[in-house]
């Protein structure tokens, strides 16, 4: 079987919960299950943190990439870095320019694996 493996320094893939109802046809459902409890859909979206993985061009277009690849089942896998702490934030604090890290992994991350036992050396 072949396959294609793209490996990108960044994904600017964007929150994965409203994307993921979206593509499943199933916000609507979820909508009404939530009203049922009092609660709105839209209020949730907020709650999941934006992962830290690219922030321009380069990580949005890696992202739309394989987007349609699994749009059209093609059998790829994406690679890339895991930043620890993200890309930064910018605020402004007596008017200069001030960065801090994104601590975009400070909460569980329900989609991922944790794999500690698996590593890959890097050479450079």
């Amino acid at each position: 079987a072949n396959r294609a493996y793209y490996l990108s320094a960044e994904y600017l893939q964007g929150r994965a919960l409203q994307n993921a109802l979206v593509n499943l046809d199933l916000e609507p459902a979820f909508e009404e299950a939530l009203m049922g409890l009092g609660f709105e859909l839209e209020d949730l979206y907020p709650f999941e943190a934006d992962p830290g993985l690219g922030n321009g061009g380069l990580g949005r277009l890696a992202a739309c990439f394989l987007d349609s690849m699994a749009t059209l089942s093609l059998p790829c896998w994406g690679y890339g870095i895991r930043y620890t702490y993200g890309t930064f934030q910018q605020k402004l604090v007596n008017g200069w320019q001030s960065e801090k890290p994104d601590y975009w992994l400070s909460k569980p991350v329900p989609w991922e694996i944790p794999r500690p036992d698996v590593t890959y050396p890097v050479r450079f």
